[in-house]
């Protein structure tokens, strides 16, 4: 089995079809995205991309990864952010906080359309994965090289190398509290290791193919693992022990495994182009229903067949106006198909499809949302990066309209229709299911 720009030898299954609809639906209340004017270039296909925590970097930056065995720093601006010249170029501030010292460290870079602020080179061949301490300006990185590399985002520094893997290191993440990072490998194994020393900790026997996703519980005491051998696995992180097997029907290979937020769940891709979110909580639901549930599936949308595509999940962090705004919580995947797709996480509508490339046979290998604003970040083996932005403004009016066209419908519509429908909305309201509305309640931050 090889590895190329996150792909996975295998045979292709014939692609769902994708209706050519339009690229909104009926959540007209949901913010819409745009891409901004400039954007990034490797010198091959992208296999990773994450967005900085905001607790570390005060102006929005993204770290892309490669097959050309670089890591390269955006600062994502936008008009809030940046003034432009006469020239079509940015001059931004980079603040990337260093919590050892309790400065705050300042790059004043500028930005062109296509040129990041910093460029990481050490592996020796392609990257697979990017991530970003969330308590100080550190990334680490797993590469085809057998390698992991944890880097000073500020100096560009490789500070550690981590070396034990047998064969190609495919993911890898940050506990919270950044002091253990877990790789995931095509050895087959999930390794835990010391960031300041870069010894292992631990080596965990968990798969029987490739492991293609690795993601840490919000509390560090599990991690999840995801594999090419259909099976979603959560560990004990103290004891090493495998708490809990998770496959879906037919067991598809494993793309990707992400933890929502509270931990409860977790959102897993597989190659039958569907993501589901698994209920893995240790308490049982109201209803009884067992855990490794899988109570959310988005299909239909996206493609995801043949390459390790990623995801992720984007919730509106800043203050609501209403309830519609406060509920805007979206799974965002990419496909390969060129495009971006977005889902509604809790009615599992598609809400809006961003047109990375125009290029079918693009495929969007990388995906990244920010954790305070309305940014996303994608790239694919068209070596684009790209930026995607939102205002809450537009996100407000498009509210408003939306809400006074329902207003001036309501006042068209005679007295006993309206009546007719108010009784349905009702009826309707009342014969929902109590577990799905206890899971809807549980998916919030």
């Amino acid at each position: 089995m090889t590895n190329n720009s996150k792909s996975t030898t295998m045979t292709t299954t014939k692609r769902p079809h994708i209706a050519d609809d339009n690229t909104t639906t009926k959540l007209s209340y949901y913010p819409q995205f745009t891409a901004l004017s400039h954007q990034g270039e490797h010198k091959r296909a992208i296999s990773s991309v994450a967005m900085a925590p905001s607790k570390i970097c005060t102006t929005p930056t993204c770290a892309s990864a490669s097959a050309d065995g670089t890591i390269k720093l955006w600062t994502l601006l936008t008009s809030s952010n940046n003034s432009v010249n006469a020239n079509n170029s940015s001059t931004a501030n980079t603040n990337l906080t260093n919590e050892d010292n309790n400065n705050v460290l300042t790059t004043t870079t500028t930005t062109t359309t296509n040129k990041a602020f910093s460029t990481l080179v050490g592996h020796s061949r392609g990257i697979n994965d990017v991530t970003w301490s969330s308590q100080a300006p550190y990334l680490a990185t797993a590469s085809d090289d057998k390698t992991l590399r944890l880097w000073d985002a500020h100096t560009s520094e490789a500070l550690v190398e981590f070396r034990g893997h047998s064969n190609f290191v495919f993911c890898v993440k940050f506990n919270p509290s950044s002091n253990i990072l877990v790789s995931g490998s095509f050895d087959e194994t999930v390794k835990l290791w010391d960031v300041r020393s870069g010894d292992c900790i631990s080596t965990l026997p968990a798969h029987s193919d490739p492991v293609t996703g690795v993601d840490w519980i919000r509390d560090g005491t599990c991690l999840v693992s995801g594999s090419h051998d259909g099976l979603i696995r959560i560990w004990d992180t103290a004891t090493g022990e495998c708490l809990k097997t998770i496959y879906a029907q037919n067991n598809p290979p494993v793309s990707q495994v992400q933890y929502t937020p509270n931990g409860k769940f977790v959102l897993a891709g597989t190659l039958d182009s569907t993501l589901r979110l698994w209920r893995t909580s240790t308490t049982t639901t109201a209803g009884g229903r067992p855990n490794g549930f899988c109570c959310k599936t988005y299909r239909g949308h996206h493609v995801n067949t043949k390459y390790c595509v990623a995801s992720d999940i984007l919730y509106n962090t800043n203050a609501a106006t209403n309830k519609q705004q406060e509920q805007q919580q979206m799974v965002v995947t990419g496909s390969e198909d060129g495009k971006v797709v977005l889902y509604d996480l809790q009615s599992q509508e598609m809400v809006q499809t961003l047109q990375h490339s125009n290029d079918p046979n693009t495929a969007v290998l990388a995906v990244s949302c920010h954790d305070s604003e309305r940014m996303i970040a994608t790239g694919g083996t068209d070596r684009i990066v790209k930026f995607w932005s939102c205002s809450s403004n537009n996100a407000a009016a498009t509210t408003a309209n939306n809400e006074k066209k329902n207003h001036s419908k309501d006042h068209n519509n005679d007295e006993d229709s309206s009546s007719s429908q108010q009784q349905l909305k009702k009826q309707k309201h009342d014969s929902k299911n109590d577990d799905e509305e206890e899971d809807n309640d549980e998916m919030k931050p």
